[in-house]
């Protein structure tokens, strides 16, 4: 007597929540490598090269009244790809991949449709794609972009008009470089470790001690954007967190908001002799030098930046790009200092385009400022836990808000103000 199929009594699983009748299975595995076979031996080699991929093969059905509807969407759910779970008789689960199938409808069967589908492990790749790391391309920029702005800065200065005026002029603005710089680092002095302050201070002193009346305009240049590039990291500190790097931002942007060739313009405007046009050219000259070399500086800091929410990215890579912008436009103006200067102008690109990059890839997974409103002044703490309820760390937020908001007391913050979204 031959029994007959049950379908109520088959076993059941699913792949990616949908659910089937499997008729039967039937699993592939292995090891890879060559099997060697030598001369005169009588014992083989297999040289284990690791697993074979894991296959299963399944004879998979649907039936009943919504067997062709059922098919339909399993067919689709599989043609979308990507590893999902999959759940076997007796309940074994794991992560499988559909890599092939068919299905077959026999019209003498009626709602009844079966699939043969054949599902791999899917694992993990070991050779990921490359991804870009901005902040490694970043800083690559960074010092490519030193080495142009030197050179620029060495071809831009002249002295060809003779006259003690110019070599003093330079010499003079070369100290007002060191003054702003010792001026920006005492700014933030109760805001960073004192012996940060004690090595840009000792920095700057070196620099003026170096300017001798008999310059070499080369090695001049060079130290100039050597000066800032360790005055920067001086003051963010030998192992700096991205609070140090925060300030240390923030005294170069004091810097650059000083101008340092104050008075060209009116210089240039009333430069009639030949020493008057040598000394304003050189000003700017220095100047342009100057700024292009506290930009990358800023942007080698903001390598290793943190940003609280997606508008303090945007700020600063909004500032840095209205900067960059200013620059490239001098730097491709001929009748700038020293002419147009492209070598100047391709690094000033570079370091503005890797540079605007890096800063979105920091913060464009973090939350947005959004505005409050309380009814009364409120305790930083109690306001964090209105907000962030869910949040792990309240001190951390609470602090968060004081700063953000500028209350003179944190446990009095304002009644409007700005906070993090989430």
């Amino acid at each position: 007597m031959v029994a007959l199929f049950n379908p109520l009594t088959a076993l059941e699983g699913s792949f990616k929540g949908q659910p089937f009748k499997v008729a039967n299975e039937r699993g592939e595995g292995g090891r890879r490598g060559p099997l060697h076979q030598y001369p005169d031996r009588d014992r083989p080699f297999f040289e284990d090269l690791g697993a074979e991929a894991r296959r299963r093969e399944f004879s998979l059905y649907f039936v009943g009244p919504l067997a062709d509807l059922q098919a339909r969407r399993f067919d689709d759910l599989l043609g979308k790809g990507g590893p999902g779970p999959l759940v076997l008789p007796g309940f074994r689960r794991e992560t499988a991949l559909a890599q092939k199938w068919d299905y077959r409808k026999v019209s003498g069967r009626a709602n009844w449709v079966e699939f043969a589908v054949t599902f791999v492990d899917p694992g993990s790749n070991a050779f990921p794609a490359a991804s870009t790391s901005w902040p490694h391309a970043l800083l690559t920029a960074v010092e490519d972009a030193r080495t142009a702005f030197a050179e620029a800065l060495g071809d831009a200065l002249s002295f060809d008009i003779p006259g003690q005026e110019i070599v003093g002029d330079l010499l003079d603005g070369a100290g007002g470089l060191a003054g702003a710089l010792d001026i920006a680092a005492s700014l933030v002095a109760g805001e960073f470790p004192s012996t940060a302050l004690a090595a840009a201070l000792s920095l700057t002193g070196d620099y003026r001690s170096s300017l001798l009346p008999a310059l070499d305009l080369a090695v001049f240049a060079v130290s100039t954007v050597d000066l800032v590039s360790t005055w920067a990291r001086a003051l963010a500190g030998p192992s700096p967190d991205a609070a140090s790097r925060g300030r240390a931002v923030d005294a170069l942007w004091n810097v650059y908001d000083r101008s340092v060739d104050d008075g060209v313009a009116g210089l240039a405007e009333a430069a009639e002799t030949p020493l008057e046009i040598a000394v304003a050219s050189n000003r700017r000259a220095f100047g342009a030098g100057v700024r292009r070399a506290i930009l990358s500086e800023i942007g080698a800091q903001s390598s290793g930046l943190s940003f609280a929410s997606y508008d303090d990215a945007a700020a600063l890579r909004t500032r840095l790009a209205d900067a960059f912008d200013d620059e490239i436009d001098i730097a491709g103006d001929p009748s700038a200092a020293g002419g147009r200067d492209d070598r100047a102008r391709v690094a000033l690109q570079d370091l503005r385009s890797t540079a605007l990059q890096a800063i979105s890839a920091a913060g464009a997974n973090k939350a947005r400022l959004v505005p409050y409103a309380v009814p009364a002044p409120r305790p930083a703490r109690v306001l964090a836990q209105l907000f962030y309820g869910g949040s792990s760390d309240i001190e951390t937020r609470a602090r968060e808000l004081a700063e953000r908001t500028g209350a003179v007391h944190p446990a009095f913050l304002p009644r409007q103000g700005e906070r993090l979204s989430g």
